[in-house]
């Protein structure tokens, strides 16, 4: 098995080289080959095509009569639509891509084109290849690599090779993958073109690399070095050192590392290449720390200060401020760190770089909460969020500031931390929380301008004070539970009480005193997921731990990282509410199946709900007021529609959810109504239905993975029926209040149940799981059951079924569901799909 490869690496090398020699073979090869010869290989094609092409190839070819009655007419809008499946699967539209290049294979086989035919072919491998279909695009590798070959195009020949190459490793046949790459790499050589080879050198040893096989890419970047010196180019000759230190670096060889950046900055001194030569000594000084070397490195960075100071490079110049200024910081010599981000600080407002301004207003307050400076700190992250406000405010704007506004918000709250203000430290949490949700969906806050062409957020979504967060608390009648991750290692959480009562507690991953040490908290939140049976990247796939020891370790983790250090503030009544407002990577925490060292889990012991915010409850309370309706909606397996799953590499229709038709059935029979299946299951047919529906039922799947459509991520996937494409996305559930005349959303219902879970890359990013749900609870909805589970299952309709038959006698969704939960935990004792399940919003 090789070793875990990132997808994005070989489409990207790979895509560019073909992608190139094909635009430019494409404008050349008329004159490249002479009729003559394209008839008399004409038959060879026909033959090749007829036995291993799909019948639509064949379908159109013709003899070489054709050629006669073409005109150049044909020939140029063959060539226009092979250009244009280029471009298309460049931007990512593998469809019409797919398209235009069948259409343009269909005229070149007219006029008996053997170039064209071959280019064509390898661009519908690449589009193939990029859609995730290895196996058909290793098919048409392989037809161009034999035409290829017969019309003696020797560059070709490697292109197919090198994309016969890839598919296979992808594919997991490394053995085949490795053969055609070695044999593009002897036709290379024979070819005699240095800096060809050279660069193919590179790209061999940038696969290496990204497969750990850091010796190869080594011995890769030696060649291509030699090859430099032998041509003379020195900037061959450079590039060669740099990627061959960086290899030797990244192998852990930091001496060998240092000795190359060391020729290349002597390299770029001789040559007077200032650019160079601050390159070089940036990377030289980085590998003195990796070393533990810091005064050398702030030597080194000093002289690169120094040299882009002098050039007038202001870009340069910022990088080594910035550089020197982290490593006198980790010398812990503040002082002179701040000196030096103020330098970058006064630069940036010369040029008004916002996005540059406020972090470097971030770093000085970091730098000064290091040195215990609290009071200089805090001014400093104020600033910081006024010139996140300030962007944010212009219209148009595309900088992206977010990941640096939520540090300004993370730093503020250990400021507070620090001054011994927790209150003030979760007013701040719950401030930057509300920011990023109204930032997700596209919305603006009552208190920021109009003119910046986002439309108002509901009314109770402000940005609140700590006065406000306890009455939101009273009002709940519950126990709610913050939590703020401020690092992998660092977690803040407070726990506010029904009576408004507020208790802080600080927790450090790695001092956390638990059964089975914890190394991050990503890595047990992933392995949580895992032990609940949540699926990976292919839908047909699923994690099952191998025993109920490993199944239950992360589960044991997380409740003594989470739950212990503040099981004395919780509830002792189970049937009391506990609301939980996860932060980030814990948004995937399944809270119901965490277990105590006894082996009883947490909904044993608690009623359960989440929240994405606190301030969030002040809508949703809002909205229970305002639902009506009397009627069912129950809807279930619809015909899937086609959508992007694996990483965007390829668009299929979704698997059909059986289990989930048959739950539909049982519930729509339990609840008195008629389920809508299948094509019966439409958009159109949802939104006709939302101003009488007092519940809605839908066994489908929620699009909770990384996908991101019409700026607002998340969706709900629904039937196909006429230009429609079946998924219901977030931001078109979010506007529609805009479809009525009097503003007002037709989506009243007390409660939405979304039973299927998720469906995607495996990459679980909150984002997906609060877009949806707050575009849901934005347009009306108080209540919402849903899961970030994979799949429905048996227990999963069994759950359901309980869920409502719990809910008709207690009329307390929360404790509806808690009771589903022991009921199902009881009939499967081995099955955890019931954990993935979440109560957002109102209980009652």
């Amino acid at each position: 098995m090789p070793k875990k490869i990132l997808p994005s690496v070989y489409p990207l090398i790979w895509l560019q080289k073909t992608v190139c020699f094909s635009q430019v073979s494409m404008h050349n090869h008329r004159y490249k080959r002479g009729w003559g010869k394209t008839r008399r290989i004409t038959s060879l094609i026909m033959t090749f095509l007829t036995s291993v092409t799909p019948l639509w190839v064949c379908a159109s070819f013709s003899t070489p009569s054709v050629l006669a009655q073409t005109s150049d007419a044909q020939n140029y809008h063959a060539d226009l639509l092979l250009n244009l499946g280029i471009r298309q699967h460049k931007t990512g539209q593998f469809a019409a891509s797919l398209d235009s290049l069948q259409n343009a294979l269909t005229l070149y086989q007219k006029l008996g084109d053997a170039q064209g035919i071959g280019n064509c072919l390898g661009s519908l491998g690449d589009t193939y290849f990029s859609m995730g279909q290895y196996p058909q695009a290793a098919g048409f590798y392989h037809q161009s690599l034999i035409l290829k070959k017969a019309i003696g195009d020797r560059t070709g020949e490697v292109e197919a090779l090198l994309g016969l190459s890839k598919a296979y490793l992808y594919l997991r046949q490394e053995e085949r993958a490795k053969k055609f790459e070695q044999q593009a790499q002897v036709i290379r050589r024979e070819i005699g073109n240095p800096r060809r080879q050279a660069a193919f050198l590179n790209n061999l040893a940038l696969d290496s690399q990204s497969q750990g096989e850091y010796e190869e890419a080594i011995a890769f970047h030696l060649q291509q070095l030699k090859i430099a010196r032998e041509i003379d180019n020195p900037t061959l000759e450079a590039e060669s050192l740099q990627k061959l230190a960086q290899a030797y670096e990244l192998s852990g060889q930091s001496q060998k590392a240092i000795e190359l950046y060391q020729l290349q900055l002597e390299f770029a001194q001789k040559s007077n290449d200032n650019a160079l030569e601050a390159i070089a000594l940036s990377q030289l000084a980085n590998a003195y720390e990796l070393l533990g070397q810091s005064p050398k490195a702030i030597e080194l960075y000093q002289q690169q200060l120094e040299i882009a100071r002098k050039s007038g490079n202001r870009a340069q110049e910022a990088i080594a401020l910035n550089q020197l200024a982290i490593a006198f910081e980790s010398q812990g010599q503040f002082s002179k760190a701040i000196e030096l981000y103020q330098q970058q600080l006064e630069a940036a407002k010369k040029t008004n770089n916002r996005l540059a301004e406020g972090t470097v207003l971030n770093n000085l307050a970091l730098a000064s909460l290091k040195a215990n400076n609290l009071t200089e700190a805090q001014p400093k992250l104020l600033d910081a969020m006024k010139v996140w406000d300030a962007i944010r405010t212009q219209l148009g704007n595309d900088e992206n500031y977010y990941a640096e506004q939520a540090r300004s918000y993370r730093l503020l709250q250990q400021v507070h931390i620090a001054q011994n203000q927790p209150e003030a430290a979760l007013e701040i949490a719950e401030q930057g929380r509300v920011k990023e949700i109204v930032q997700l969906l596209n919305l603006r806050l009552s208190s920021e301008p109009v003119g910046t062409g986002l439309k108002a957020a509901p009314a109770q979504i402000n940005l609140p004070t700590i006065l406000e967060i306890k009455q939101i608390a009273k009002a709940q009648n519950a126990t709610l539970v913050e939590y703020s991750v401020i690092s992998d290692q660092e977690l803040f959480v407070w726990v506010i009480q029904p009576s408004g009562e507020i208790a802080f507690r600080r927790i450090n991953v790695k001092e956390q005193k638990t059964v089975y040490p914890i190394t991050s908290l990503q890595e047990v939140v992933n392995n949580s997921i895992e032990a609940i049976g949540v699926k990976g990247k292919s839908p047909t796939s699923t994690a099952e731990p191998t025993d109920k020891i490993s199944q239950n370790q992360p589960l044991l983790q997380l409740n003594q990282l989470l739950i212990k250090p503040i099981e004395d503030l919780l509830p002792k009544d189970s049937k009391q509410h506990v609301i939980f407002i996860p932060h980030q990577e814990l948004f995937f925490v399944p809270f119901p199946a965490l277990v105590d060292i006894t082996g009883k889990s947490l909904i044993e012991k608690h009623t359960i709900l989440t929240s994405p915010a606190i301030q969030v409850l002040a809508l949703t309370k809002q909205q229970r007021k305002q639902v009506s309706g009397n009627k069912v909606l129950v809807m279930g397996n619809p015909t899937m529609p086609n959508m992007t799953v694996g990483g965007g590499e390829s668009s299929q229709s979704l698997p059909p959810l059986l289990r989930g038709e048959q739950e539909s059935l049982e519930i729509a029979q339990f609840l008195k109504t008629q389920p809508l299946i299948g094509n019966q299951a439409t958009k159109s047919a949802f939104l006709e239905q939302l101003p009488s529906s007092k519940t809605i039922h839908l066994a489908t799947y929620g699009l909770l993975d990384d996908i991101k459509r019409q700026g607002v991520p998340g969706g709900i996937a629904l039937a196909p029926a006429g230009n429609d494409n079946g998924i219901l996305t977030a931001a078109e559930i979010l506007n529609l209040y805009e479809q009525t005349k009097d503003k007002k959303s037709p989506l009243r219902a007390e409660l939405v149940v979304l039973s299927a879970g998720n469906i995607g890359a495996g990459n679980l990013k909150s984002d997906g799981l609060i877009g949806l749900s707050m575009s849901l609870i934005a347009a009306g909805v108080p209540s919402i059951v849903m899961s970030f589970g994979s799949a429905s299952d048996a227990s999963t309709t069994d759950l359901m079924i309980e869920f409502y038959r719990q809910l008709k006698q207690t009329n307390d969704k929360a404790q509806a569901l808690r009771q589903a939960m022991l009921t199902t935990m009881k009939k499967y004792p081995n099955s955890r799909v019931w954990a993935a399940f979440t109560l957002m919003g109102e209980a009652k």
